[in-house]
């Protein structure tokens, strides 16, 4: 998994779905994880991506924004009115609907917030998203994509291990 600021985020498949259902297990945002996987990749969205955006966003899941208001990327909660966070009807819309936004207004050239040059990568989302936003959220997410990256290692290690 490259972790350079360079590195797409778009129609890149980094994690495998068994690889991020066994990294959320032990989190609440472990229930929605499959599903978070699912429509990253169908919108060609890096499903690591999408899930260390969540994790961050959520708090691996523990927010009330996640918990009740099936809301798992905090969408439309702002800094200086977080209770302005949508509400949806079921965890699938609370996923869908924020990653089919991304897609269309950062990843996609001509997009509101796509950032030309970088749009696609994890430096043209941090262009558009940390400007506006604290400024800790990029080494945050790197530091979900590490601890990703080192559990997808230690799965393959272990794969690998003769006698198992």
């Amino acid at each position: 998994m490259a972790l350079d600021m360079q590195c797409s985020i778009v129609n890149g498949q980094r994690i495998t779905r068994p690889q991020a259902l066994a990294f959320t297990a032990n989190h609440p945002i472990g229930q929605v994880a499959g599903s978070i996987y699912d429509h990253a990749v169908s919108l060609g969205i890096d499903p690591a991506f999408a899930l260390a955006e969540a994790i961050l966003e959520t708090g691996w899941g523990t927010s009330g924004f996640a918990q009740n208001r099936h809301n798992w990327f905090a969408y439309t909660a702002y800094f200086e009115n977080p209770d302005a966070a949508s509400s949806f009807e079921s965890d699938d819309d609370g996923i869908r609907i924020p990653l089919e936004d991304m897609k269309q207004h950062y990843f996609t050239p001509g997009g509101t917030y796509y950032a030309d040059g970088d749009g696609t990568t994890l430096a043209g989302w941090a262009k558009e998203w940390v400007d506006g936003g604290p400024a800790h959220w990029k080494s945050a997410c790197r530091q979900i994509l590490s601890l990703m990256q080192s559990a997808m290692q230690a799965a393959e290690t272990e794969d690998e291990t003769p006698g198992q």
